[in-house]
């Protein structure tokens, strides 16, 4: 049965006004933007005419233009028109059309008239027209895919507009070149760029979607790290447990879903291959690139890449975002996992090269663990929120007062404690978990005076963005005025206690000095901040650098599974059960004084220790000389002729025929032959 026009009217105002109010219930978390939109509104007669909204694909710039649609059509004499670029041809004319489809579907246009009008006339006449009786707003979403007609949009059909009329564009790049590049358009625009979700609002957004448990919503925090569109699935495939062929369910399915949204960006080959490799990285610039491809990128390659949406700029070059970057790495371990592999590999290689040349670096070295790849070690000291919203604050006189409060705090809670460490691309979570008994006997064990016997310098209180004390790190520098103190308290005295005279007098240097570190105590007042405790321990890499020995006792088991990742020795006599009868706690040394640094960065994977040890079985089998297999480990690390030759104190022509010679020994023509070929040897022939 076919339905009147009266009865469609009133069927389309019913669902407009049921998909409104669904609309306006999921809609969280844009407050400041919606405020800029009403300050927008009053302002825009006089002065601002345009507003800009722009950010990364799935931000949500959509879903805030039908707010601030439904916000001013709530308004007398509003008309809101949205524009969708992708909805019409790159034309001035088909522009004008949809425009005036639009008009007409809110003001009921007579323009036959006027039919011998060009669409772009008539439209310009229609606005010019209603704009005498109503305030109206031009939206235009998805703005950067309206390419070629952009400077016509502004220099034209803009400057052609009756100055009452508001503009509102919605894209994943700010405006720039003709719109900033001019005094007078930059006087009238404003630009909002929109970022993730907090956890607040997060959490807000799941619980109206029916997700109320606590622990799913961490899960679901860690995973989308407050994206709204990733969110949005997410909370669909929650509230959909039955397998569908319409929607992404699982968490790969959703990433794979969001990969090709968001590579739509991407379209040629070169660029693709340039993201795969930045997506490896976490931080990259035009130097790295070159070195993981093995290649020389173009400036032009290079712009091209960072100008993409979801890149930004880092305290070390770009970064893609941490979402975007996990759906891209899980797209190549599907297609091509050995090429993953390789990346990784020269992602570790480039870091290793640059401490073998400079070896002040705390931040190469940590890149160089991310990338070795160690799964616990990813998961808890890389954490990915913003480190930079937290900071470190030395402990004096002049603050001693806020570690007694931290204490006083901590004191207040002596309950079973567990903080997950999520990682996005293995979809793996680690758990630390800390029962009340421990909570309560370290509470016991360790306060204020602890850092007034040791020396204010022992401590550091971590702080978030407001200034407020959310942490604290005890981690006491071993000199002859400390270690008095450490052989009588508990926790140290195990192993300090058990010190030969020749070991003890190694430790005793002078007091403003410190011949190693002993890592007392990493604490948050909220014992499921899983962020702040890997800030924390992102910040112990300086340790590395400092040239002694590095010593912690623990009967945590995710510690000590931390520990011996990180190549930590388990000390035999140095046990103690000072958290209690039923708690051993093991002590842990890591010696890295001098020339051990290196040898120990490079030992450290027993994956790369194993390749290793076939490479030179493999090497012994070709009769290689000694010198040949010291450059043949070069390669197999994938260094330069030239860093090879640094490292071997010889010219970089000796190790070009040396390297000649190996291929000739092996019968290959280059070197991914050669270790292709050497990997694939058998190690028992």
């Amino acid at each position: 049965m076919w339905l009147s026009n009266a009865d469609k009217e009133l069927r389309e105002e019913e669902w407009n006004t049921t998909l409104m109010d669904l609309e306006n219930d999921r809609f969280v978390g844009r407050g400041r933007e919606l405020q800029h939109f009403r300050d927008f509104i009053e302002s825009s007669k006089e002065t601002k005419r345009i507003l800009h909204i722009y950010g990364m694909g799935g931000i949500g710039k959509t879903f805030l233009i039908r707010a601030f649609q439904r916000l001013a059509e709530s308004l007398d004499g509003m008309v809101f028109l949205v524009l969708d670029s992708e909805d019409f041809t790159q034309s001035p004319s088909m522009l004008a059309e949809q425009l005036l489809i639009l008009l007409d579907s809110k003001l009921s246009l007579e323009v036959s008239s006027q039919s011998h009008e060009t669409p772009l006339n008539q439209c310009l006449h229609v606005l010019n027209e209603f704009s005498k009786n109503h305030r109206i707003i031009i939206a235009v979403d998805t703005y950067e895919k309206i390419g070629s007609l952009d400077r016509w949009f502004r220099e034209v059909f803009l400057r052609s507009l009756p100055q009452s009329i508001s503009i509102i564009l919605a894209g994943r790049h700010p405006l720039t070149e003709g719109w900033m590049e001019s005094p007078a358009w930059r006087s009238l625009i404003t630009q909002i760029k929109l970022t993730a979700f907090t956890y607040d609002q997060t959490r807000l957004y799941l619980t109206k979607a029916g997700v109320t448990k606590h622990s799913e919503i961490q899960d679901y925090w860690h995973f989308t790290s407050g994206h709204p569109l990733t969110l949005s699935l997410s909370a669909m495939a929650y509230g959909n447990k039955e397998e569908t062929t319409h929607h992404p369910h699982k968490k790969q399915e959703i990433l794979t879903y969001l990969t090709s949204k968001w590579l739509s960006e991407v379209n040629d080959p070169e660029l693709q291959r340039l993201l795969e490799a930045a997506a490896v990285l976490r931080h990259f610039d035009q130097a790295t690139l070159n070195f993981i491809l093995d290649e020389r990128t173009t400036t032009t390659a290079f712009t091209r890449l960072t100008s993409l949406s979801f890149i930004n700029r880092t305290n070390h070059g770009w970064g893609i975002h941490e979402i975007i970057r996990s759906a891209i790495i899980l797209n190549i371990q599907e297609r091509t996992p050995e090429h993953y592999q390789s990346l990784k590999r020269r992602s570790a290689s480039y870091y290793l090269q640059q401490i073998n040349r400079n070896q002040s670096s705390t931040w190469e070295i940590a890149e160089y663990f991310y990338h070795l790849g160690e799964e616990v070690i990813r998961s808890a000291f890389f954490q990915e929120t913003d480190q930079k919203k937290k900071y470190i604050e030395h402990v004096g006189a002049h603050n001693f007062k806020e570690v007694e409060e931290y204490f006083k705090k901590r004191n207040r809670y002596e309950q079973d404690s567990v903080a997950n460490y999520y990682n996005r691309e293995t979809d793996t979570t680690h758990h630390y978990y800390v029962s009340a008994e421990h909570n309560k006997k370290e509470n016991d064990l360790i306060g204020p005076e602890y850092v007034r016997k040791l020396g204010f310098n022992v401590s550091r209180l971590v702080k978030d963005e407001d200034g407020e004390t959310i942490g604290l790190s005890i981690i006491v520098p071993i000199n002859k005025k400390t270690i008095k103190h450490l052989k009588k308290e508990p926790v140290s005295r195990a192993y300090f206690r058990q010190l030969s005279k020749e070991e003890e007098e190694e430790y005793c240097v002078s007091e403003d000095s410190y011949s190693g570190w002993f890592i007392r105590m990493l604490d948050c007042l909220n014992p499921e901040d899983s962020h702040t405790r890997s800030f924390l321990l992102y910040n112990l890499f300086p340790l590395l650098l400092s040239g002694g020995r590095i010593i912690t006792s623990t009967p945590i088991p995710f510690f000590q599974q931390l520990t011996q990742a990180f190549g930590f020795e388990k000390l035999p006599d140095a046990t103690h059960y000072d958290f209690g009868p039923d708690q051993p706690s093991p002590t842990f040394l890591l010696d890295v004084r001098g020339p051990r640094l290196i040898q120990y960065l490079k030992q450290f994977s027993q994956t790369v220790s194993h390749e290793k040890a076939h490479v030179l079985h493999v090497a012994d089998r070709h009769r290689l000389t000694k010198r040949e297999k010291e450059i043949l480990l070069g390669i197999h690390e994938e260094l330069s002729n030239k860093a090879i030759a640094e490292q071997l104190h010889i010219t970089e022509i000796t190790v070009k025929k040396h390297v000649g010679s190996i291929l000739k020994k092996f019968q290959v023509k280059n070197r991914t032959q050669l270790m292709k070929r050497i990997m694939e040897m058998s190690p028992y022939l």
